[in-house]
């Protein structure tokens, strides 16, 4: 799929809203449903360059509250939930990882947070992990600042899921981390 957008892009084909891209991939008959996945990786394929240039330290990650395990102790402040580093979700595998890096990292109860942290905390960037949903929105916002985004596995707001590799490889950049599969 992501050749498909390559050869779009280099033929000159508006693909700078998510309304022109349906558009287009509607044209050469792909699915609506792929949409939105692609619409996510051409914008983090737009971004990519300008979000590795950036630091870690200079980056932050915006994990959804519903990734907190059941029994999470995590308290909500006036930047999300923070963390108690209890183990027993795959929040506290993530921010194991990514910290050490200088990352920053937010565990929110809502898109609307996002904005307010990024307006407060100035990044360099950042990589969101979210639902399609509050992706796509995201992506709409203008931040001015390269964003990543990583799709949750499986969302509802509740026992929700995502991919501890995918998450790390996209916040180093696609490059493994140091200390290898989480």
């Amino acid at each position: 799929m992501s050749s498909i957008i390559q050869k779009l892009v280099g033929l000159g084909v508006d693909l700078s809203t998510k309304k022109a891209m349906k558009s287009a991939l509607k044209m050469l008959g792909i699915k609506p449903e792929n949409v939105d996945k692609l619409y996510i990786e051409l914008k983090n394929s737009i971004h990519r360059d300008d979000f590795l240039k950036t630091e870690p330290k200079n980056r932050i990650l915006f994990l959804p509250q519903c990734l907190r395990g059941r029994n999470c102790r995590a308290k909500l402040g006036k930047k999300g939930y923070e963390c108690m580093m209890c183990g027993g979700c795959k929040i506290y595998k993530i921010k194991k990882e990514l910290e050490p890096l200088g990352y920053r990292i937010f565990i929110v109860p809502g898109g609307s947070m996002v904005s307010k942290i990024i307006k407060k905390e100035k990044p360099g960037a950042a990589v969101g992990v979210a639902c399609m949903k509050e992706l796509l929105l995201s992506c709409e916002e203008e931040f001015k600042i390269p964003i990543q985004g990583v799709e949750l596995l499986r969302d509802g707001c509740i026992n929700t899921d995502v991919d501890i590799g995918e998450v790390l490889k996209i916040a180093n950049g696609h490059r493994k981390t140091g200390k290898g599969k989480v």
